[in-house]
């Protein structure tokens, strides 16, 4: 290809991810492809027969296998690709499949002759990476399940809108934004020039501030939930780990709180754009009743659907949530009081190309005003404003969470520490420890344990600033026990066990409260939940009245999700 090109070309000879059929069994399919997604960094599978490519199997069918608890992985025999090498056909490729990398190049006689490929934005793949653990082991779709989760257990009424992404983008596929006032005018931001940011904002001179303020948009995240950190400029006012609603009526205990992705907290406009604001008008304007609209968006799923399970609502509450088309089933849309489809709202936007960057959430204050005109209707129409006889009652789901992220990751280290593939009929315990280092104390307790437990797990810490490495310390542990050795699993405690921060407040007595907490949560809900652990043994090692803490913390929460703790 051309020096200079967006695409690079790799021949067939040059590929790793081309697979016969003879060593691609129906049996061993499944594991074979995860194998090559989450350890080698494939996105996908070419699968040949006697030369001929017969298809392929992706990320994407592989997450679908699992979460259609499908008996056999089937190959998709009708994929995209281009006879030759096509740089133009490639451009629509990738503009309409954000999530692809690859593109096959299949001759006439159906043999794979290479594949052109992009960039890979490494954000998605980890995203695609996560997703495809999630789906493995809860045998679903993550945002589904945590959907259905909240629909269940939630005292607030529940209003749904989804739209067809897949049919916004094809929309925009191969636009030419307007705007260029030079025919090479420099590229300032996010594939933007100056002038198309006119276009986009509606005024002159505005792109500046929103850039600095963008990057100035932070978000804590406290026992795994994101709160924005207060902030007041010329776009962005937050306050409270809440963005700004225009016009909101300071003594109302009704309120309708919206919750989504980026187009929900309005990612790329001002707080008077915002579709909150543009809705909290129109309620002032066209009705007397007094309802807050309250802005409670993320800027991602995992982040926003952390504030919906946290968030303490009631039966006055309506919650409207935006999501993809494809998070919808029947059982959840017959959970929510209402359910309405966006997809034609962006459809009939005459300058779309203009209004999107690069996905339906990156949207400017057109798109907002527009999805907050229908939104209001459709509550009209419904009569959805004002509930009857309904409690005030208010109530959260759970005071943590952990989001796909962070359980994928654990899943994922469980895997690679064979920690999930025990048997579940045995008694199992665990005992965190920092064993720094590993003492006749550490192994009375050890054996005490096993009078408890028909398999024991010791996790060791991870802290770096200790005496001994960690390497180290797993050596005399299992040196230690080795006439043990057939009762025990000694492994590195990994990122979220007996953390670093936990470890290190410990050890120089700085109390972690939250921190503390949310470790027994991941425990109690992840070790617990998937590897069936039943009991946690606490060990006192350093003395101090932080460690003290941590061991009672366990003692507390543990118990919630059935684990018995006990203290040796």
């Amino acid at each position: 290809m051309e020096k200079g090109s967006m695409y690079q070309y790799i021949p067939r000879e040059k590929l790793q991810s081309v697979i016969d059929i003879a060593d691609f069994p129906e049996d061993v399919r499944a594991e074979i492809a995860y194998r090559r997604f989450v350890h080698d960094a494939w996105e996908v599978l070419y699968i040949e027969e006697d030369g001929i490519l017969l298809g392929v199997v992706s990320i994407g069918d592989l997450e679908r296998y699992y979460a259609g608890c499908k008996d056999t992985l089937e190959i998709n025999r009708h994929f995209s690709s281009t006879a030759q090498i096509d740089e133009e056909k490639a451009a629509d490729f990738f503009e309409r499949l954000k999530t692809f990398f690859e593109f096959p190049v299949v001759n006439s006689s159906g043999r794979l002759e290479g594949v052109m490929t992009r960039t890979v934005r490494y954000d998605i793949r980890q995203d695609q990476i996560m997703s495809l653990v999630i789906s493995r082991y809860l045998k679903k779709q993550w945002h589904r399940r945590e959907l259905n989760r909240f629909l269940t257990n939630t005292k607030a009424r529940v209003v749904l809108y989804y739209s067809d992404n897949a049919a916004v983008l094809k929309k925009i596929a191969g636009r030419r934004r307007s705007g260029f006032d030079k025919e090479n005018e420099e590229i300032y931001w996010k594939d933007l020039t100056k002038s198309q940011w006119n276009f986009f904002l509606g005024e002159s001179d505005a792109v500046m501030s929103l850039k600095k303020e963008f990057g100035n948009f932070h978000t804590e995240m406290i026992k795994g939930v994101s709160e924005i950190v207060d902030m007041q400029g010329e776009f962005y006012h937050c306050a409270d780990g809440t963005r700004f609603t225009e016009d909101n009526p300071t003594n109302s205990s009704k309120r309708i709180i919206f919750y989504g992705p980026c187009t929900i907290v309005g990612a790329y406009c001002r707080n008077s754009q915002t579709i909150e604001s543009y809705f909290q008008k129109m309620l002032n304007l066209q009705t007397d009743l007094q309802i807050q609209v309250v802005n409670r968006g993320m800027f991602n799923m995992t982040n926003f659907f952390s504030r919906m399970m946290t968030d303490k609502l009631s039966e006055k509450d309506i919650a409207v949530i935006y999501v993809e088309k494809r998070w919808l089933t029947e059982e959840i849309s017959g959970k929510c009081v209402y359910v309405g489809d966006l997809t034609d709202e962006f459809l009939g936007i005459a300058d779309l190309k203009d209004d999107i960057l690069d996905t339906p959430e990156h949207c400017n204050y057109k798109v907002n005003k527009c999805l907050a005109q229908r939104i209001y209707q459709d509550f009209e129409k419904h009569n959805l404003f004002e509930p009857k006889g309904l409690s005030g009652e208010l109530r959260r789901i759970q005071d943590y969470y952990i989001g796909s992220e962070i359980m994928s990751e654990v899943l994922l280290y469980m895997e690679n520490n064979a920690l999930l593939r025990e048997g579940t009929s045995n008694i199992k315990g665990a005992m965190a420890l920092l064993a720094d280092p590993f003492t006749d104390r550490h192994k009375k307790a050890v054996e005490a344990a096993l009078k408890k437990v028909d398999m024991l797990y010791l996790f060791i810490s991870e802290d770096s600033n200790l005496n001994y490495t960690l390497e180290e310390r797993i050596q005399i542990v299992n040196e230690a026990l080795q006439d043990l050795k057939n009762s025990i699993v000694v492994v590195p405690a990994g990122k979220y066990l007996y953390t670093k921060k936990i470890s290190r407040g410990i050890r120089k007595q700085r109390f972690c409260d939250d921190d503390m907490e949310y470790d027994c949560d991941i425990f109690g809900e992840i070790y617990g939940g998937f590897m069936g652990i039943r009991y946690r043994f606490v060990v006192n090692e350093l003395d101090n009245p932080v460690e003290r803490k941590y061991m009672d913390t366990c003692i507390h929460v543990l118990p919630r999700f059935g684990i018995t703790v006990e203290e040796l």
